[in-house]
This record gives structure tokens, C-alpha cells and sequence, in this order.
């Protein structure tokens, strides 16, 4: 099984970047790391026999988690290599709590049903995201499907039963 150049630990505290940088030997490669659309930081890396194999906390960037869309571009003289993934981790437990509350309600109402499918919904936002940034290299639409999945775990429904 072939493991993605850029992947985060599952508590979301560790980006690891591993990766050969085809026809790339020796040298520095600028790294530009973006979480979220926010303010880049750029960190020089040297190039190993083997390519890159770094790993970074969110401490480095001055951030308190990887949540949400990491983007990592490298650049090593004229050539430019571009690697995403999505920390979920609370977007993960957002949709743990969700099931669960849906699981012990005892409304005689919807509402356990609303909970369960929103849950249902963050979850495939969440896996389009993961889907755009890891696969299909769309960023964009990975931020904003992340977003809008962040969005939905902090919309409380006012209806009431």
C-alpha cells in the first residue's frame, strides 16, 4: 500500500511529509505551509538522497492544532510540488457527539432523526474535503467543504420538540 506524501497523526498534533521528489536529487527545497488559507510560513528543508522526509507540531507555525486544510508547497529551483491533507479532529468529534446524542434520545419527536442526519452530512462533507485536498489536489473546494462541515457541528437547531 502506498502511503501519501503528506499525512497528520490522528490527535492532529503532526504533519509528516515523506517524498521522493522525482528527478530531484540534493539541494533545499522551500517549503510553504498554509493552514486554512491563513498566513503562509516558509521553512527550508535540505533535500536527501532519498528527498524529503520532514515532519512538523503546529507549534513551528505559532498555530494550536492542524485542523482543517494543511497545504504544503515545495519549491526546489524552477520546479514546484503541491501536497494537502485535512486534520478533522474535531470536526471527528463533532459527529462522535452528534451520534451519540441521537443514539440516547428519547425524544417522541424528529429530533434524534435531525441529529443522525446531520451528523450523516458533516461526515460526507468532511470525506469530500479529505477526497479534494488529498486525491484531486482542489484546495479550494477542500477548505470550503471543511468549512461548511465545521459550520454545521456549530449550528444548533432551534425547533425544539
Amino acid at each position: 500500500m502506498k502511503t501519501a506524501p503528506l499525512s497528520l497523526n490522528p490527535n492532529c498534533t503532526q504533519i509528516y511529509l515523506n517524498t521522493s521528489l522525482q528527478g530531484i536529487q540534493g539541494g533545499i527545497a522551500e517549503l510553504t505551509i498554509t493552514v486554512n488559507g491563513g498566513t503562509p510560513t516558509t521553512l527550508s528543508v535540505p533535500i536527501t538522497p532519498n528527498g524529503l522526509s520532514v515532519s512538523y507540531t503546529p507549534q513551528v507555525l505559532g498555530i494550536p492544532n492542524f485542523e482543517g486544510l494543511i497545504q504544503v508547497d515545495i519549491q526546489v529551483g524552477s520546479k514546484q510540488f503541491s501536497f494537502g491533507v485535512v486534520g478533522t479532529c474535531s470536526v471527528d468529534c463533532c459527529i462522535a457527539k452528534l451520534t451519540e446524542s441521537a443514539i440516547n434520545c428519547t425524544c417522541k419527536c424528529d429530533k434524534c432523526k435531525e441529529e443522525l442526519d446531520r451528523a450523516k452530512k458533516i461526515f460526507l462533507l468532511l470525506q469530500s474535503s479529505i477526497y479534494a485536498a488529498e486525491q484531486a489536489f482542489n484546495f479550494r473546494d477542500a477548505l470550503d467543504k471543511y468549512n461548511k462541515a465545521k459550520e454545521l457541528c456549530t449550528e444548533v437547531c432551534a425547533c425544539g420538540c
